[in-house]
């Protein structure tokens, strides 16, 4: 039941939307036709028929054959094209007859504004709109702003604004329908793209924390390393400090030895004669020594002796 009385209000307030904007257009433009000289009534344009007609006041126009019309009374009539140009005059005018004549083509009127000098030019009986019955203060001035060219923009620009709010929701619900029918795929691809693109950040995110993590290992492995370089360069250090200690003490050995040659050589017996190059001196026989007092010793003295008689 309440869907069915929303349907009904829905409907019901388009009908309403509808209706005001159609008499809104119907007021404009039967207030355009009013100053063309179409309906049957028209706004008093200037002052050439005051006190009588005054501007800005709506004057209702009655009908009224042309036999019928004689001098004083204010007719209504249309002013053709070329005339309005040559002598700048409104498409509908109102003024009094001061003449009838009878013409060749039928009854023509010579006519003059009350303020106003006598127009330039003969009323024709096909031209005649009717004659002045009854007039409205003040309604007029809206027609005769519709006249110029400011009104009819300012109206077609009222009437635009009004249909625009009347039909405010329905346009906002079809440029929606649009839109989605236009860039739909373009925001389904755009989605995808967005989706890819998070899935994309996610496994960098991960790579991330993972090059993070294997970067701290590294770290620490060459904080590792270097704690341990230090422990090999104090050993280095060390090992050469005992290499000079080494080197050193082998300067003062061969200095020692040195010592040691020099005096072996001071106490070996020196020679008369230097060995023939050609012929080595045989070596002596070693003798046998013996320590002084020795029974060994003297008797190899005797045998010395009594074998060879000298010793």
């Amino acid at each position: 039941m309440r869907e069915i009385l929303n349907i009904i209000f829905t409907r019901a307030f388009r009908f309403k939307r509808a209706l005001t904007l159609i008499a809104v257009v119907a007021t404009c433009l039967a207030a355009f036709m009013a100053v063309r000289g179409i309906m049957p009534f028209m706004p008093v344009f200037g002052t050439s028929m005051e006190p009588e007609l005054h501007a800005g006041n709506l004057i209702l126009i009655k009908d009224k054959d042309a036999a019928d019309v004689k001098v004083g009374d204010i007719i209504v009539y249309n002013v053709p094209s070329a005339i309005q140009d040559f002598y700048n005059y409104p498409p509908i005018v109102a003024h009094r007859v001061i003449e009838v004549r009878e013409t060749q083509y039928g009854t023509a009127w010579r006519t003059k504004g009350d303020n106003s000098g006598e127009d330039p030019f003969t009323v024709r009986a096909n031209d005649l709109r009717g004659t002045v019955s009854h007039q409205i203060p003040f309604v007029g001035f809206p027609f005769l702003f519709l006249q110029s060219q400011q009104g009819l923009m300012f109206v077609l620009v009222a009437l635009s604004l009004f249909a625009l709010y009347l039909y405010a929701s329905e346009i906002s619900r079809g440029g929606q329908k649009i839109h989605h029918g236009i860039f739909a795929p373009v925001i389904r691809e755009t989605a995808r793209d967005t989706e890819s693109l998070a899935q994309r950040m996610d496994g960098t995110e991960k790579v991330m924390s993972q090059t993070q993590e294997a970067l701290s290992s590294f770290a620490t492995a060459m904080s590792e390393y270097a704690e341990h370089l230090r422990s090999h360069t104090s050993a280095i250090q060390g090992l050469a400090e005992a290499s000079h200690e080494l080197k050193r003490g082998a300067a003062e050995q061969n200095k020692v030895l040195g010592h040691i040659a020099e005096a072996l050589q001071q106490r070996k017996p020196s020679t008369g004669e230097a060995p023939s190059p050609e012929k080595p001196a045989a070596p002596a026989p070693e003798k046998t020594k013996y320590p002084p007092g020795c029974v060994k010793s003297r008797e190899h003295a005797g045998v010395g002796r009594d074998i060879f008689g000298a010793a």
